[in-house]
């Protein structure tokens, strides 16, 4: 009952010059004003016939950016379940249409970066076809074995014959997983986990948070301190009383201060089968050094910028602060190798 009458004097005590000084610093202290595209057109992808008559399942995930008309570019496939798949995501996000974004009421670019596409069917059975368990049975034997190639030999045959729905997607994460663990191969082993750490809404709370828990390990001892943060926070989002939370804690802990620290973030890269290696940047600037191989452009993708560079070695990228958060994507020969430092504006290494 006191503090009503106290906050009244105090505002009305406030002389015009005050007000005025108190607009002009406001007006000093702000940067812009961003309000973001919303989409206004989201044509859905058509279905493709073969999987349909098939029964089959899957998604798509790309990045593309909304120009300041409005409509979609610059459209790359960052991956998929399956192949027949996407073009025709490709498709749809072309016909796709925002509200432009705007930056002080000018439209501006904007980046949209890992959105996933679902193709899924109402009128088919959950869960995975006989063929699918016998083979997925079969190559955990091998690997129970220590018959590494012959659980290959499996998977290779499940990818080419492709997935039936999400469930044989899972467990086909899954089985690489596990393939990857045995070959000693902790990148793919993550990149798996990842995928099936996609698939939450699947698995029982101690199914996913063992996942999580090991995705996390692997993400730390590979230095990637970004990847091991987000699976962590979206540990906390799902299952914050999980006790494998609590037991993260004090890593989490770490990282979050090293991210803040003057250390490098140092990350070896490779280019894969899609022709380019994407990474989202942790700091406001980054260096690729080290090149192996030919790499032919680079494209930072934004909240609120899309540029594109030809790549110089040893060159450093400054990242503006009102350019958001940023993915940085890679482009050059299959096997290309490089570093990338992730580092402050201000860093030098």
């Amino acid at each position: 009952m006191i503090l009503l009458p106290l906050i009244t004097l105090s505002a009305s005590a406030l002389s015009a010059a005050d007000t005025s000084d108190l607009v002009n610093k406001t007006e000093q202290l702000h940067l812009n004003t961003i309000v973001n595209a919303e989409a206004i057109e989201r044509v859905p992808p058509k279905y493709p016939i073969n999987a349909a008559r098939n029964g089959k399942e899957g998604w798509v995930q790309l990045s593309f950016v909304v120009e300041p008309d409005g409509s979609t570019s610059n459209i790359i496939v960052e991956d998929s379940s399956n192949e027949a798949f996407e073009k025709y995501a490709l498709r749809s996000i072309k016909k796709w249409k925002y509200s432009p974004a705007t930056k002080d009421g000018k439209p501006i670019q904007q980046c949209r970066n890992q959105v996933q596409l679902d193709f899924k069917l109402s009128n088919i059975p959950k869960g995975a076809s006989k063929w699918f368990f016998r083979q997925y049975r079969l190559a955990n034997s091998y690997l129970e074995e220590n018959k590494l190639e012959d659980a290959k030999e499996i998977a290779k045959k499940i990818e080419e014959k492709g997935r039936w729905n999400a469930y044989e997607d899972m467990y086909y994460a899954v089985l690489n997983s596990l393939i990857a663990e045995q070959s000693k191969d902790n990148e793919a082993e993550l990149n798996a986990i990842k995928n099936v750490l996609g698939y939450r809404e699947l698995q029982k709370e101690e199914q996913y948070s063992a996942f999580a828990t090991r995705a996390f390990s692997l993400a730390v001892e590979l230095q990637l301190y970004g990847d091991a943060k987000s699976i962590f926070e979206n540990l906390q989002k799902h299952y914050s009383d999980n006790p494998n939370v609590a037991k993260l804690i004090p890593y989490y802990d770490q990282i979050t201060a090293y991210l803040a620290s003057d250390k490098p973030l140092v990350i070896n890269a490779e280019i894969g089968k899609r022709d380019f290696w994407s990474y989202q940047l942790e700091r406001s600037a980054f260096i690729i050094d080290n090149v192996v191989g030919n790499l032919t452009n680079l494209e930072v993708r934004c909240d609120n910028q899309h540029s594109q560079f030809l790549v110089e070695s040893g060159n450093k990228w400054q990242i503006p602060e009102s350019w958001g958060s940023c993915s940085v994507y890679v482009f050059g020969d299959t096997n290309a190798k490089f570093t990338l430092a992730d580092v402050h504006g201000e860093q030098k290494i």
